[in-house]
């Protein structure tokens, strides 16, 4: 009686159909594992060999707001990282900003064949924020987390001040009805409000 330890989906040598293959047995090697398979179309009982994946420590420039740090990831060697994508540092979200390969900068690129990546700290950013305080407008900066979302309309508190939200600037766009969430928004503008008194 077979003994079968699990199924895997693969194409078969045989009937070069990718079927279920019945896993027979299992050999651990120095650099990889053997199976031993058998199709379910064809009943061709053959071994294959999966060589153990690597894993690679990678270069990271991480900053948080003016502050710049060297730091270091691991991951598995065909990998692949792409601008945008979010991965932890030292335990902490973060945003793959650029990828350095062979001297240049690109989009993405397998994690052997990165030279370095810049990353900034994703579990919160900084909003910022004009607001309109009558003749002058203000800056400021806010921290919350990337997917906290800000609507036109919204009240908000800056520094002991009330302002209502009345556009915001995303990377794609002016948002004027709706909202977006802090990791898309370059900007918002607000306009503050004056408590009125009554006599």
């Amino acid at each position: 009686m077979e003994r079968i330890y699990r199924i895997m989906k693969l194409l078969c040598p045989n009937c070069n159909r990718e079927v279920e293959q019945k896993v027979l047995s299992v050999k651990y090697r120095k650099n990889g594992t053997e199976y031993t398979l058998k199709c379910t179309n064809c009943g061709y009982t053959y071994k294959k060999f999966f060589e153990d994946e690597k894993m690679v420590d990678v270069k990271v420039i991480w900053s948080w707001r003016d502050k710049s740090e060297v730091k270091r990831i691991s991951k598995l060697e065909e990998d692949i990282i792409t601008v945008g994508d979010e991965v932890k540092v030292d335990g902490i979200n973060s945003q793959i900003t650029a990828i350095e390969s062979d001297g240049k900068r690109v989009k993405s690129a397998k994690v052997k064949d990165i030279d370095t990546l810049w990353a900034k700290r994703f579990d919160k950013v900084v909003v910022k924020i004009s607001v309109n305080r009558g003749s002058k407008t203000v800056s400021y900066e806010i921290i919350a987390h990337p997917d906290e979302e800000f609507y036109v309309g919204d009240i908000i508190d800056v520094e002991k001040m009330h302002a209502v939200i009345h556009k915001i600037k995303t990377k794609e766009r002016f948002v004027m009805r709706g909202g977006a969430l802090a990791r898309d928004i370059v900007r918002i503008y607000a306009k503050e409000i004056r408590e009125v008194r009554e006599y």
